[in-house]
């Protein structure tokens, strides 16, 4: 199979990862904070360590302003339950659904009123819409740093130089960045940053993080064991333990350890097979008679497009059935970017690239675009 939908997770795992994930479940099948022995306590280390490489890629301001969760989306829970107020919330049209539907559940039960930033004719979500829409009771901003349905970037840092001057958090959901481009918190005054581990870090599923600051310690939204003061009826107050009820789950923990140091030895030539492959897709897209681009050239890799007028998800169903080639169509969770781009009923096909793709993987999708298109609308 032609695996072209790394946007969703990517399938290359480097042996690092493999490895590190192996370790822990060989040597390292305990529970972190709930024993004294010897392998449990390293097996502690070894989280630290995942926390502090974070907060240095970050450059957030400790080490302990870093929890971990189950992914990006229970990351964007966390920041937008664990600090919700009564007040207004300015969320973007690129928003997955990870951040649109936990600040719609808040709206829903009357704590919040919600504005949307509309991107400009560039896809850019501009720092002056965002100003535009903060009120006097604004509490928090959502960007996504890059789209997950077109790989669209946005200014973050010019953002950010706008919410802190009005006083209002910043939470960047980098789901879609991580891996393939970075951030730096204190730069851009990025409050919460979210990440998963599975797509451009080339971990596994089941393991992200919510990197925040001083100026947005969530409060906890579960509660339970956290091995530490158990003497306590209620949840503790310390951080990042008061965020991380229950056990770890530490292979994948560890699989983002190792990922974080693979990346960092390897982005250079991960970011020129991107660009290259992606150009190459983006250059014979434009070539086929009735395809609509929707992506520009960007960092993550992403290149949405329709043939003609036909449902994405019956074009990405033929690339898979007849040409063994995975894609992804449909809505990709966001709604409102699709309502931006006007292909609400149509949805979008998602072909996205990683550092294995090959030039003749590209090809072959190109040829089947082009056979699909010939008997489109």
């Amino acid at each position: 199979m032609i695996y072209l939908d790394n946007a969703a997770t990517t399938n290359y795992k480097p042996q690092p990862v493999l490895d590190a994930v192996t370790e822990c479940l060989t040597k390292y099948p305990y529970n972190p904070n709930r024993s004294g022995n010897k392998l449990s306590i390293l097996l502690q280390q070894k989280l630290f360590e995942t926390r502090r490489k974070l907060h240095l890629l970050f450059n957030n301001d400790s080490e302990l302003h870093v929890a971990f969760t189950a992914g990006c989306t229970a990351a964007l829970n966390l920041a937008i339950l664990g600090t919700a107020q009564r007040g207004h919330i300015v969320i973007t049209a690129t928003e997955h659904n990870s951040v649109l539907r936990p600040v719609m559940q808040l709206r829903k039960k009357g704590y919040v009123q919600v504005s949307v930033a509309r991107p400009d004719g560039n896809g850019d979500i501009t720092a002056e819409e965002i100003e535009r829409l903060i009120r006097p009771d604004t509490y928090l901003v959502c960007v996504s740093h890059a789209s997950n349905v077109t790989g669209k970037a946005q200014d973050i840092e010019r953002i950010g130089k706008v919410t802190r001057r009005r006083n209002v958090k910043l939470l960047v959901d980098c789901a879609q960045s991580v891996g393939y481009f970075s951030l730096d918190a204190e730069k851009c005054n990025a409050d919460m940053i979210a990440i998963g581990a599975h797509k451009g870090l080339h971990a596994m599923q089941g393991a992200g993080a919510l990197i925040f600051n001083k100026r947005a310690i969530p409060r906890p939204i579960t509660y339970g064991g956290t091995g530490t003061e158990s003497h306590l009826y209620y949840q503790p107050s310390t951080v990042p333990d008061c965020l991380e009820s229950g056990t770890l789950p530490c292979p994948a923990i560890l699989a983002m350890n190792a990922g974080i140091d693979w990346w960092l030895q390897n982005w250079k030539q991960n970011r020129d097979t991107v660009t290259e492959m992606q150009r190459t897709l983006l250059s014979g897209l434009s070539k086929i008679h009735g395809v609509t681009l929707y992506s520009q050239p960007n960092l993550s890799g992403i290149v949405a497009f329709n043939v003609g007028k036909r449902d994405s998800t019956e074009v990405a169903d033929l690339l898979s059935e007849q040409y063994d080639i995975a894609v992804r169509g449909g809505l990709q969770c966001a709604p409102l970017m699709h309502k931006y781009l006007n292909t609400s009923d149509q949805g979008a096909v998602r072909a996205s690239v990683s550092c294995i793709t090959a030039k003749e993987e590209c090809f072959s999708l190109l040829n089947a675009v082009e056979m699909i298109s010939k008997t489109s609308i």
